[in-house]
């Protein structure tokens, strides 16, 4: 994944802080996490590591590696860890179809890549 905060800050986007959402996040990646596919910002450190603490408390929905939809993530949901990221996933079948090919899942645009080469 390509850092996207160039063109983040060239598009003069404002993002609200998920863990203190009347805060603006900082576009900065020093501030940044990801969990599969989905980006967050953070207002500070403090409000980031409060956040790694318990991801899910703040995050309530999550794109799908695999099919890319948008999700109610849950305690319950499948997760597997993978290259230092964690992935969710709607359904075990879909954890299923990310372990038989891991790389091709890692991120949205390999994934992307694929299916127009196909």
């Amino acid at each position: 994944m390509q850092d996207p905060e160039p063109y983040l800050r060239a598009l003069n986007l404002t993002v609200p802080c998920v863990v203190y959402p009347k805060k603006k996040a900082r576009i900065d990646s020093s501030l940044r996490r990801v969990i599969g596919h989905d980006i967050f910002y953070f207002s500070s450190g403090q409000a980031m590591k409060q956040f790694d603490r318990d991801p899910l408390r703040y995050v309530k929905r999550l794109s799908d590696p695999v099919t890319n939809d948008r999700f109610r993530v849950t305690r319950s949901s499948p997760k597997v860890e993978y290259r230092k990221r964690a992935y969710y996933f709607a359904s075990i079948g879909e954890q299923a179809t990310f372990d038989g090919d891991r790389e091709k899942f890692r991120d949205r645009r390999s994934a992307s890549m694929l299916e127009i080469d196909q």
